[in-house]
This record gives structure tokens, sequence and C-alpha cells, in this order.
């Protein structure tokens, strides 16, 4: 987290004030009723109590669903009021600060809510348990009066905070060493990344790899064997991690028939993506299971072990966002929290926002991979980016680092279509643009400087929206008002960042990643362009000067004063 500018102040008017009962966003709650308390107010504030223990995952659930609930009942609405999430210590400025890994679940869900209906999201603030009430509402008005567009906010000691990441960790220590005289427990060990996290730790040293999986079947037998000589056994085990049961009968074999316990990697998935119009309990609890569930229950029961190490497979996904991913943003944001809960109360613990696998990019389908990497995120070779866990394992290592192959440039303009993300403000550098190439000599621009100065702006306008129709995919130009804001007629992100690379090649310029953003409409990009065409600004200029020339100074005066008018 680093300061941020106190945020500018505008005129609010708070029409209406409604206080809602928690039942009113239960499951069971009736939506007519939950309707009609918010009809006519203008700004909605979700602020749940800090209850349960610090490692509870059951409230992560209950302000999830919540959030969820009343997150769709907005969407239903007319006329949408704006949505904040007020929450308290989910965002640890560093280490060793309180951290509440339950309400952290909504700033994940914040994230991606920023991208499904940016039309209604406020923004989530983070404060500390101790703030007063009256304190607390001071600081939700000021964001909520705020002109910037910073919409993930934390206040400590007074000081206004916003996340950003940075580029380039170093690791000053030796990287982890595993023993030969222990064991290293996986959970979800025959999934995508499964048998490289295994084959990794064999090559850290570790003696003793137990693979947990629901239906492990012989899928790792081979790895095992492959392993056995360099004296490595994969003991598997076949149980669902979440289970209670199970895990303890598990636990207590440590230091009995399977050596001490000295790791715990919990690399396990579940669920599918669903917008948050759509989602249901079910798809939650399919989501939050293998992470939340999962993670609370290891933990209680790691604490009768020695452990050293504590690792939590995450996701950049929950520092971006991601639409149609809300409950598995939530998860990544509640096991960053809860590695820094851990990490406060004196245990290990490391929390890793891994980037784009390339075997889950390998299973999308070509629609989703095209999107994907629309998106600026570049797959890793699996085999490759494993590599990284022992540096990010050993002592001294950071509590949530980043592993994440990315066009960062690409990345901003494609969420910035819908999003702030000023989160990845840092890694966007003047550098990235500072080594292109000069304009250079294409087609379009031989055309404009042949064409008649007072056609070449027109010519401009006809090109952009020729691009524009050609990215979108419409059959006719007739079909695009050219007024119209894109992402209103249909642009999505994939469509933008097309865009974007077919007018910089076709103009010979290096056109900034959030040009569409920028300038939604046909006329304003034109507008845009042209003030960096000379072949049109010079024309403008020239045209100007020419309604002017047989002008008197009097004449000249009254004609700029009706202009202004």
């Amino acid at each position: 987290m680093i300061p941020g500018e106190g945020p500018p102040t505008a005129a609010l008017v708070l029409v209406r004030v409604t206080l809602l009962p928690p039942s009113m966003l239960a499951d069971d709650a009736d939506k007519a009723a939950l309707a009609d308390a918010l009809a006519g107010v203008t700004h909605v504030l979700y602020a749940p109590e800090v209850t349960g223990g610090q490692f509870d995952a059951e409230a992560g659930y209950e302000y999830f669903n919540a959030a969820r609930r009343l997150t769709a009942a907005i969407a239903e609405m007319g006329v949408a009021p704006r949505l904040y999430l007020l929450t308290r210590n989910a965002q640890p400025v560093s280490e060793g600060d309180r951290a509440n890994p339950a309400h952290a679940v909504l700033w994940g869900l914040g994230r991606t809510l920023a991208l499904e209906h940016p039309e209604f999201w406020g923004r989530v603030i983070d404060i500390d348990e101790s703030v007063p009430d009256g304190l607390a509402a001071s600081y939700v008005v000021d964001e909520a009066k705020a002109a910037d567009d910073e919409d993930q906010v934390v206040y400590r000691a007074g000081l206004r905070r916003v996340p950003r990441l940075h580029k380039g960790y170093a690791p000053s220590t030796a990287p982890a060493e595993l023993s030969k005289d222990s064991s290293y427990l996986v959970i979800g060990a025959t999934g995508n990344i499964g048998p490289h996290l295994i084959q990794q730790l064999a090559d850290s040293g570790a003696g003793t790899v137990v693979a947990v999986s629901r239906n492990p079947g012989s899928r790792l037998e081979d790895l095992a064997a492959g392993l056995a000589p360099a004296g490595t056994t994969v003991v598997t085990a076949a149980a669902d991690a979440a289970d209670e049961s199970a895990m303890s009968a598990l636990f207590d074999r440590f230091g009995a028939d399977l050596p001490p316990l000295a790791g715990i990697y919990i690399a396990a998935f579940g669920g599918g993506p669903i917008t948050l119009l759509d989602m249901t309990s079910d798809d939650v609890t399919a989501m939050f299971r293998p992470k939340l569930d999962v993670v609370s229950l290891l933990h209680r029961l790691s604490l009768r072990h020695s452990v050293d190490q504590f690792v939590l497979f995450s996701s950049i996904s929950g520092l971006t966002g991601s639409r149609w991913l809300a409950h598995y943003t939530a998860t990544t944001t509640f096991l960053d929290t809860f590695a820094l809960a851990r990490r406060a109360a004196g245990l290990p613990a490391t929390a890793i926002n891994w980037g784009l696998w390339k075997s889950l990019s390998d299973n999308q389908s070509e629609d989703e991979r095209q999107v994907t990497l629309g998106s600026g995120l570049e797959p890793m070779a699996d085999e490759v980016a494993i590599q990284a866990l022992p540096l990010l394992t050993g002592p001294g290592a950071p509590a949530r680092p980043t592993v994440v192959a990315a066009d960062w440039a690409l990345l901003a303009a494609a969420y910035r279509t819908r999003a702030a993300l000023r989160i990845v403000d840092n890694l966007l550098t003047t550098g990235d643009s500072a080594d292109s190439p000069a304009a250079r000599s294409t087609e379009f621009r031989d055309a404009l400087r042949e064409a008649e100065s007072t056609r070449r702006h027109g010519i401009l306008v006809d090109h952009v929206t020729a691009q524009v129709v050609s990215a979108m995919g419409l059959a006719s130009a007739q079909l695009l008002d050219p007024t119209a804001g894109f992402f209103q007629s249909g642009m999505d992100s994939l469509m933008s960042v097309t865009l974007q690379r077919s007018l910089s090649d076709s103009l010979g310029e290096t056109l900034p990643a959030s040009v569409v953003f920028d300038y939604p409409t046909v006329e304003a990009l034109s507008d845009y362009l042209a003030t960096m065409l000379p072949e049109v600004a010079e024309a403008a200029e020239d045209e100007s000067a020419d309604d002017y020339e047989d002008f008197s100074d009097d004449e000249l005066l009254k004609e700029l004063s009706e202009r202004l008018g």
C-alpha cells in the first residue's frame, strides 16, 4: 500500500438513508422488500460487522453472499444507486498488522464488480477495527465525494493509502531447502499444477510428499516411480481436503507411520465461471470450499505440528478482478489476508498470486484463449513458473508475492474499458512508449498527405469508422453511431485491443494502450488522432485561419464573441 492523495471533494446530496437489517440480505429474504427498501436511495453502503474468529471461513461465506444479493437487487433497479463496501482490516498495510480474511472476500468481489457493473460500482474502503463509527462514516462520506477514480482505498492512522503492484522482487535469501526426513502435504495433487508442484518439492529436497486428491486413481504413479530413485516417496491419499474427519485422520499419521509434517501446499480449485447476477449460493460453495474451508481446517490442524511452510496458491485475478469470477477473486483476497493473519500470529505463511498457467490456457476454448491473450495475460510454462516457488518460500520471503507474465500496457488497456484498475499504475512506465519507433510511412498516411487538405479530417473519420466496424465485426458502418460510446454499443476488451493495434499499424504511430478507453466514440477518437497527425492538424489550422483572413479586427472580435457565445 502506498500513500494516496487526499480525495478532492465535490457536492453530494444524500437523498435518503436507510438501514437494512442483516435478515434482508439472507438467502431466503423477500426480494421485493429489499427492492422497496432501496427505492429512492442514491448511495448504498455495505458494512458488515466483525464477527467470528480471525481465521473463520464461515463469515467469509456470509459477507460474500450478502453483498452478492445486494448487488443483484441494485442491478435490477431502473436507476441504480452507487454501491460502496466498507471493510475492517481486510487489507493489512504491512506484516504484523491486524488481518481479517473474512472481510477480505469483499475486496475480491469489489474488484470484479468494477468490471461487471461499472455503472453503479463505487469503491471499497478498508479501515482498522478500532476506528469509531463516527470517524468511519466520515471516511465513507469523503470517498463518496471524491472526484478521483481510486476505487480501492485503505485508511490507517488517518492516512489514506491505495494499492499498487511493484515490479522486480529480488529474493535476498537462499531458496527454501526441504528435508529428506520430513513430510510435505499437497492439496490438489492431481490438478493441472499438482504434478509440477510435487516435482518441484522433490527437486528442493523433500523426502516424502503426501498427495491428497478426491480421486487420485493411478494418475501419480508414473511421477512417483520417477521420483523414487532420487529419494522422494510420493504417498497418495484419497480424501476431501475440507472433510475434518478425513484430514484429522491423515494428520494423526504424521510423526507416526509418516515422517513429521514440515510443509503444507494448497493448490486445490473448484467451481466455474458465472456472473454475479446469475451466481447462486451453490456456486459460491463450489468455489469457496476448496479454498476457504480447506485453508481454515488445515490451519487448525497444523497448529499441532512444527510447520515451516504454509503455502497458498492464489491468483493474479484477485488483484485485478475478473469478469464471471467474483467468487474466485474473493478466494484470492481471502487467502492473501489469511497468510498475513498467520504472519501476524507468528506463524509461517505465503500466498502466491500466480499468473496464467499454460496448462490452464491450453484447456480453454479458442475463443476463451483469444479473450485471455487480449487481456494482456501471457501463459507461463508450468514447469518454468513453478521454479519460483523455492525463492518465495525461504526465510525472509514476502507474505504475498505475485508471479505473472503480462503485457501490462495491453492488460491496462483491456481492463480500463470498464474499470480504473489503478493497481497496475506503477507497472506502466513512460519507458514503455519512450523506446517506441517514430512515426512510419503507411499506405493510409500516404493517401492522407496526397488528399486535399479540406478532405483530410473527413478521410480520418471514415478510416476510424472502418477500423471500429472491423474490430467489432459489424456488417456495415451504418450500424455504428459515431457519437455513441463503443462499450455501450457492444465493444469488449478484446475488440478494444484489436482496434488500438489496427489504428497504430495503419497510422504508423504507437498509440497509448488506453486510447480507446480514453476516447470511446468515433468522433472523440478521430479528433484525438487528428491532433497527432501533422497532415490533419496543419490542415485544420490553415482552414481555421482562412475563415478569418478577410475580416477586420472589429469583425473578427464580433465573430469570436458570437462563437464563444
